[in-house]
């Protein structure tokens, strides 16, 4: 009896100090709350995300790993709340479709936030208003400037390679509305269209053009239409293209035929004749494949100039590929934990990433966009078919942050990640009239395009509590290094308007350099 109640007094001492534990932490701990709010309107935005992140310690800011965070969702109102935070710095965002980003201390829409000092007596209420997307509209007209009903219009990012960033068509005034475009640049172009008397339109972009040189760039703004993108498109001669579906077995196929402007697709049968009317002169994507999902297609690309019923597909098991990493310099295999993504892209679409796990893995034919990540202190060098050549001309058009390969219907492929461990740092502190600013957003442009490619494009991190960042694993080579609060993302022309300081990273050293802070001049 005195053993069972000495446990009983134990298990209510054990009891009694996880609850005063937990007390002291509530006591310790502060609440961020506020509310979302449409910026236009001010109307609350229910079942808003909403995230609350720490900006990272000391030591812990090496551009390659977030901090973890909290994250919850607005309520009928438009109000949240976030209990018991321990106290530290801290970014609030919101985020909903069609709107951009809004974060709490924000100066400019397209900006970052400030960090929020979180204690354990502190009461944060956020007022986060959220700005729609930008938007494109225009008129879609004919030659004698009347309204064109049910045309295609597309919008481009004004950057190559061209890529779809939304699309619309024209109502029964010709008017189109593009919505939810990111700010920036763009170009707008309508699709090949066969009119009622079997005359045909070209793909043209606006106002009147062919040639991209001669098109015109659109500026979008959040919270804004961007009006008068009206584009004339351009009378042509539209052709028939078709060809046989040929097969090693029986069934329903599928085929796609991509562009530049867009997707159509055609239901066909193994063995018999596929055709699509009024095609427009261009490069074109087919890709066939079999409707029941079997892991079976057919890939073949032409220039389309005149009809033509010879562009034939075969449809096959899809080709096998071997995966391999090697180490720069050496014939071994290396034996390294590497992640290795891939997508296959079409003239018109790219398919969404995934991780590509095991060799002897079987992949569908046609153009693929490979990225990997290398363990820590090693960078990608490339990444390529050692059984094959990337098919497209290497030009201006490529991308500059995937490695290009292709994989051929009848052949097996072996995709070779070569990595090296001669990698550079760059690490400094971001100081405001000599005091280390945290949280601050810092960028890192690779000024060579194939140092692009091996990071996967630009980085970004925030610097820690006391000021610090870090970048490591990166190809020698020089980069730009910005910090600034009033930029979501960067590109070439931004480094340049900013006049970000260069630095060189040499292999297996580290590279310092102190920022400013970069205001924004718009």
């Amino acid at each position: 009896m005195r053993i069972r109640h000495i446990h009983k007094m134990t298990r209510g001492f054990v009891l009694l100090t996880v609850t005063l534990c937990a007390a002291t932490a509530a006591m310790q701990a502060g609440t961020v709350q506020g509310v979302v709010l449409e910026r236009l309107s001010g109307r609350p935005l229910s079942r808003t995300i909403v995230r609350l992140y720490p900006v990272p310690p000391p030591g812990s800011a090496d551009g390659s790993v977030p901090p973890p965070g909290l994250t919850t969702r607005s309520g009928r109102s438009g109000h949240f709340a976030f209990q018991s935070v321990a106290p530290g710095l801290y970014i609030v965002s919101a985020a909903r479709e069609g709107y951009f980003p809004a974060v709490y201390g924000q100066r400019l829409p397209i900006g970052r936030g400030t960090p929020v000092q979180v204690t354990a007596d502190s009461d944060l209420f956020a007022d986060l208003r959220l700005r729609h997307k930008g938007a494109l509209t225009g008129r879609v007209l004919d030659e004698n400037g009347v309204p064109a009903p049910g045309i295609s219009v597309l919008a481009y990012r004004a950057r190559l390679p061209l890529r779809s960033a939304g699309s619309g068509t024209s109502d029964d005034r010709g008017v189109y509305r593009i919505h939810g475009l990111d700010p920036g640049k763009y170009w707008i172009r309508s699709a090949g269209h066969v009119l009622d008397d079997g005359s045909g339109w070209l793909p043209t972009f606006g106002p009147q053009a062919r040639d991209l040189r001669d098109a015109r760039v659109h500026q979008v703004t959040v919270d804004a239409d961007t009006p008068d993108t009206d584009v004339n498109p351009e009378p042509g001669t539209l052709f028939r293209l078709g060809g046989i579906i040929a097969c090693d077995r029986d069934g329903p196929v599928t085929v796609t035929l991509s562009s530049e402007t867009g997707r159509r697709q055609a239901q066909g049968n193994c063995k018999d004749a596929y055709r699509f009317e009024g095609v427009a002169p261009a490069a074109y994507e087919i890709f066939a494949t079999m409707a029941d999902g079997t892991p079976a297609s057919g890939f073949t690309e032409l220039f389309l100039d005149h009809d033509t019923v010879s562009a034939n597909v075969q449809v096959t098991e899809w080709p096998k590929v071997e995966i391999e990493t090697r180490r720069a310099g050496s014939a071994t295999v290396a034996d390294a934990p590497l992640t290795l993504l891939g997508r296959r892209q079409d003239l018109s679409e790219t398919e969404s990433a995934r991780e590509i796990k095991g060799s002897g893995i079987a992949l569908a034919p046609g153009h693929w966009e490979f990225r990997a990540r290398a363990p820590a202190g090693q960078y990608v060098e490339s990444i390529a078919n050692m059984r094959g050549a990337p098919r497209r001309p290497a030009k201006a058009e490529r991308p500059s942050d995937w490695f290009e390969v292709f994989i051929e219907a009848r052949f097996p492929a072996r995709i070779r990640t070569t990595i090296s461990d001669r990698s550079g740092q760059i690490s400094g502190a971001v100081i405001v009239e000599g005091k280390p600013v945290p949280g601050a957003p810092v960028f890192l442009w690779p000024v060579a395009e194939s140092a692009r490619r091996s990071l996967s494009g630009p980085l970004e991190t925030l610097s820690d509590t006391a000021g610090h960042f870090r970048f490591e694993s990166l190809p020698p080579g020089d980069y730009r290094v910005l910090a600034s609060f009033d930029v979501n993302a960067i590109d070439e022309e931004i480094m340049q308007l900013s006049q970000a300081p260069i630095l060189r990273a040499e292999p297996s050293q580290t590279a310092t350099i102190d920022l400013a802070v970069w205001i924004a001049p718009w």
